[in-house]
């Protein structure tokens, strides 16, 4: 196994892109910790702690429990990314699409990055309306909404930016590797409870 992880890194080349892919997970990481301005996190723990929106806190690493500038993560463009497919096989045109082979493709990933910023500032304005609920904004103001939209919306539309470097210029799929890192990063989180529940 040290041996293989040695021999990965004496090949220039693959050394750069493991860099690199291990410099962007860690800006990843760090941006999870940020939080929205405004927002009182203390209010959201309850909401996270059970059902959907607890495994919604999974994937996004805890980021929903903080209300960080990643917490709608990459899943608008998940989403879209499904919307698409399902189009490509029900509707000629984007079926077409489908079939003319890396210019159709360019042409879906467009759609689907462009479907995907529609969706951010959908699921942006059903967080603010979640978080308001619970009682989590400081300053319920129609500026305050605004800057909470467009902070979660510019931070997703960010991370499918550098998922994507991560894929040309990294080390496998860069969404695929944020959902990974994201659910990874809550064992030892998901370990702590267990091991207090069994005392």
């Amino acid at each position: 196994m040290f041996k293989i992880l040695g021999n990965a890194f004496k090949v220039k080349d693959l050394r750069k892109r493991i860099f690199f892919t291990l410099f962007i997970v860690i800006v990843f990481r760090l941006g999870n910790f940020i939080p929205v301005p405004g927002v009182n996190t203390e209010s959201l723990k309850q909401l996270t702690s059970t059902g959907l929106f607890g495994f919604y806190d999974l994937i996004s690493g805890g980021a929903l429990e903080r209300f960080s500038i990643f917490a709608l993560g990459v899943v608008p463009y998940i989403n879209s990314s499904i919307i698409v497919q399902l189009l490509s096989m029900s509707i000629p045109k984007f079926e077409q699409l489908s079939k003319e082979g890396e210019e159709g493709r360019k042409k879906l990933q467009n759609i689907t990055r462009y479907l995907s910023i529609v969706l951010s500032f959908i699921q942006a304005y059903g967080s603010y309306f979640l978080i308001l609920n619970a009682g989590a904004i400081t300053n319920n103001s129609i500026f305050s909404m605004i800057f909470v939209v467009f902070t979660l919306v510019a931070a997703s539309v960010f991370l499918v930016w550098i998922g994507d470097q991560v894929s040309l210029h990294g080390i496998g799929n860069g969404v695929s590797l944020f959902i990974f890192v994201n659910i990874v990063s809550r064992f030892p989180n998901m370990f702590l409870q267990i091991g207090a529940l069994n005392k």
